[in-house]
């Protein structure tokens, strides 16, 4: 058997997720963005310990890539590896890119958002755990916290970012506000010049294409 036939014989990428995960949708929209023809493989069991559901991730999380035989963890991980497997340069933003304290702050900021609403989704209705709990009272101040700071500097922020395809951080940004309105977790009307970016990036195919949806296990 020849290289050739050996290529030919891989499956194609597989991203393993959920279509509810905004870190899962980072990598779906990168995935668009960069023309990677990849299968989506739903994760329907969150509460499940079982390293093979979440691709052989020991770390039980999401999302993964399967790519020429190997597992790539982590959102920002595939990113990079989708934009290193593109059939065409991209020119894309990355946190290293960053330049002044603000733009790297908040790209932490927004990272830290989105680990937050999944802390407080999955602690609250997966895991059933009090709400009035202070773990997720702070991290629910922490969260109201970061989107104000976020809303007061994001258009100077995103207005000094360097000539671009696609930057992490607007991706980012974009997953993570459409999933605070999808998941309901908190009111944006404090938040207009997010909504109002959201809204704008919102209109690119890779947006449209992977839009939020609830994964339904297959009848049996």
């Amino acid at each position: 058997m020849g290289i050739e036939d050996t290529v030919a014989k891989r499956p194609p990428p597989a991203i393993v997720g959920r279509s509810s995960s905004h870190f899962t949708r980072l990598v779906r929209l990168f995935a668009h963005e960069t023309g990677a023809a990849c299968r989506f493989e739903p994760v329907y069991d969150l509460a499940s310990v079982d390293p093979d559901d979440y691709a052989g991730n020991p770390a039980l999380k999401m999302p993964v890539l399967r790519i020429g035989g190997q597992a790539v963890f982590g959102a920002e991980n595939i990113c990079r590896t989708l934009v290193e497997q593109a059939p065409a340069p991209r020119r894309v933003v990355w946190p290293e890119d960053l330049r002044d304290v603000a733009s790297r702050n908040a790209q932490e900021l927004v990272w830290h958002a989105m680990q937050a609403q999944v802390q407080l989704a999955f602690g609250t209705q997966v895991a059933g755990l009090p709400v009035d709990s202070v773990y997720f009272a702070k991290a629910g101040l922490g969260l109201r916290n970061t989107l104000a700071w976020l809303e007061e500097r994001m258009p100077a922020v995103l207005a000094a970012l360097p000539a671009r395809d696609l930057s992490l951080l607007e991706a980012a940004l974009f997953c993570l506000v459409e999933h605070l309105a999808f998941r309901d977790t908190l009111s944006l009307a404090p938040y207009p010049q997010l909504t109002g970016f959201a809204r704008a990036f919102g209109a690119r195919p890779s947006a449209q294409a992977t839009a939020y949806a609830f994964d339904v296990p297959p009848a049996r």
